[in-house]
């Protein structure tokens, strides 16, 4: 279980906030997760447009919303594995990402390392674009976590309302794909 931790010293991250540290997975977790979510959509974009809005800070609380309120990578481009990325929810929450897989135009995924609320043991994403040609792509979006602390107790109820707002942001990306093709 996640505990209070002192953070990574070579690692983003807001030292006026608690710390609790993520544990590190690989590419394995996104299937063997205690909890899954997968989504898949076409979109209007080809790839690298695809990986623009992706890369593009200032589009994540327009598609991702009510959740995510704004996104600061925390390492200079070209991203890479390697990458770090804070990002901000309501109610002050921050994740500390690292993106150990990334392939513009292909693939990505990322894991928390850090999170300012006891709320994941382990958390990461995998996106996965196909070029559909004709400037279109399809998005395999997974999310893939364990829970801990209050957030484990109350993920039975929770859990739905999980599916349903995920659901929602690939609607959202889709509609936002659709703004910009």
């Amino acid at each position: 279980m996640a505990e209070k931790s002192d953070p990574p010293a070579d690692l983003p991250h807001n030292p006026d906030k608690a710390f609790f540290a993520c544990t590190a997975f690989d590419r394995d977790f996104y299937e063997s997760a205690p909890v899954r979510f997968q989504f898949v959509r076409e979109l209007p974009l080809s790839p690298d447009r695809l990986f623009d809005v992706f890369e593009d800070p200032k589009s994540w609380p327009k598609w991702a919303r009510p959740g995510i309120t704004k996104v600061e990578w925390t390492s200079p481009k070209p991203y890479g594995p390697g990458t770090t990325r804070t990002v901000f929810f309501p109610g002050g929450i921050e994740v500390y990402e690292d993106f150990f897989i990334f392939d513009r135009g292909k693939e990505m995924a990322f894991r928390f390392y850090g999170t300012t609320e006891e709320i994941w043991e382990r958390f990461g994403e995998h996106y996965r674009v196909e070029d559909l040609g004709d400037g279109r792509s399809r998005l395999t979006w997974t999310v893939a976590y364990e829970p801990a602390g209050g957030f484990a107790k109350a993920h039975p109820w929770v859990k739905p309302v999980m599916r349903l707002s995920l659901g929602s942001y690939m609607w959202q990306l889709a509609r936002y794909c659709r703004r910009l093709s």
